[in-house]
């Protein structure tokens, strides 16, 4: 079956996708061999006033606070009748983690199902970094890789395109980031083919049930591991989760299960975390989300060079399964436990009393998603919904994006909603006069920039708004 890429990225007010918003977002259309079909989109979002950007976000993008573009539901109309089109492989730089997961809460904000575009009409995702790490890990012949100031490996999508002459004209403008991205991708296709191929095939997770089942010792590609180690392990499947069908949960084989066997849930979970000082995680404990497009390969894959590259010692690699066998029984409880007090804290830290904020607070019922079809047809006629949050979302997405339609008590609860986001001080300051304090604060550097006024004004125009209703 055909298909085509849709390569796109971001660029964001910051770093939250639940809080932050797209300020632009640029995205270009290849066929199977990366050749650029039709032209590319390029378009900018406004900003909507209960958004406080970064300051240091708007001064790397270059984009003010205060440009015009097209509202949420406006670019989401273009999106979703142009660009979400049958056999369509989305594709970026680090967008299954950053700009896939602002993709979603955009959808949830207006109505639209925030995952079907990457699963629905045979569609599904892929992320090129996890690509170039794999392939710098396993195959880097006939490409250039570029080091840091202290000879570290570093991947970011700048650099290569520096190391190997390829075109990339303005680093942190989206199109531009889309386009090298593009060329990346064509560089690891053209130099390494079947890795290309092979790791593609990989983002369906059918895929990587069917890989886990014939490989219990395995290699992986992943941010959780060491850049000395080109980000690289050697690692043994644990379990295959019941409980969350689309996680597994694999062990580090660089170190001896023993050590960990004696603590218990509580204390792993406190070691699992990433160590500053230590550069590294805790704990050799990993789970790898089936639906994410893993970066998995067989350990035939190694070769003498890739296990000198990687620092693997096979043998001593392979006495650690051996223990980890002899141990699983003990061991894999505990960890699940020290697993099941994570995802407890994290639900926590992360539950928000906002409604747009709520994307992962469950699944919508069929009658739910049916009516949000027709909300989406037509957005002035409200629907009533089993799931309170979306009932809550309606006069936060007509401020977004029809405000001149809210009615009078609509406008009440949207001046609520701005004093619980932006105005209220449960920790003694609000997140408004934070950010009056972050201007302030890089206004010492940037006194004559222009987005230091522009953000100055924004800032005015939000309180404003907010006294005036």
């Amino acid at each position: 079956m055909s298909f085509t890429y849709f390569f796109y990225d971001l660029e964001t007010s910051g770093l939250s996708p639940k809080s932050d918003r797209i300020m632009q977002f640029a995205g270009q259309r290849t066929d199977s061999n990366l050749n650029l079909i039709n032209q590319p989109y390029n378009i900018s979002l406004k900003l909507s006033s209960d958004t406080l950007p970064s300051v240091k976000a708007i001064l790397l993008t270059g984009i003010s606070p205060l440009q015009e573009g097209l509202t949420e539901f406006e670019f989401l109309k273009i999106f979703n009748q142009e660009i979400n089109t049958p056999n369509t492989i989305f594709v970026g730089f680090n967008n299954i983690r950053f700009d896939d997961e602002f993709m979603r809460y955009l959808n949830y904000r207006n109505y639209y199902d925030p995952y079907k575009w990457h699963w629905d009409q045979n569609n599904s995702r892929w992320d090129i970094l996890d690509l170039v790490r794999m392939t710098r890990a396993l195959r880097p012949q006939g490409i250039n890789w570029p080091l840091g100031e202290l000879d570290n490996p570093i991947n970011k999508l700048e650099a290569l395109t520096k190391a190997n002459n390829l075109k990339h004209y303005s680093a942190h403008d989206a199109l531009s980031d889309v386009l090298a991205t593009i060329e990346v991708a064509k560089l690891i296709q053209q130099k390494q083919p079947k890795l290309f191929n092979y790791l593609k095939e990989l983002r369906l997770k059918k895929n990587v049930l069917d890989f886990l089942k014939n490989n219990k010792t395995f290699l992986y590609t992943s941010s959780h591991y060491q850049t000395k180690y080109l980000n690289t392990a050697l690692v043994a499947l644990m379990n295959i989760s019941h409980s969350d069908a689309s996680s597994a949960l694999v062990y580090d084989l660089r170190y001896d299960p023993e050590d960990f066997l004696k603590l218990s849930s509580e204390q792993l979970a406190d070691m699992w975390h990433y160590d500053p000082d230590q550069k590294r995680y805790l704990t050799p404990f990993k789970t790898i989300k089936l639906n994410r497009s893993p970066a998995l390969a067989p350990i035939s894959t190694l070769n003498d060079e890739s296990e000198k590259r990687l620092s693997i010692d096979k043998s001593e690699h392979l006495k650690n399964y051996s223990k980890l066998l002899a141990t699983k029984d003990d061991l894999l409880p505990k960890i699940v436990g020290a697993k099941e007090i994570l995802d407890s804290e994290q639900n926590k830290k992360t539950k928000t009393n906002l409604s747009n904020e709520n994307l992962y607070d469950g699944f919508d019922s069929p009658s739910d998603q049916y009516k949000k079809v027709l909300l989406t047809r037509s957005p002035l006629v409200q629907q009533t919904f089993s799931n309170h949050n979306l009932n809550e979302l309606y006069p936060l997405f007509l401020a977004y994006n029809f405000k001149n339609h809210l009615t009078p008590d609509q406008k009440i609860i949207w001046k609520k909603y701005l004093e619980k986001k932006l105005f209220m001080k449960p920790d003694g300051i609000s997140r408004y006069d934070k950010f009056l304090s972050e201007i302030k604060e890089y206004e010492k550097d940037h006194r004559s920039s222009q987005l230091i006024k522009d953000l100055k004004k924004y800032a005015s125009i939000i309180l404003n708004e907010y006294e005036m209703n």
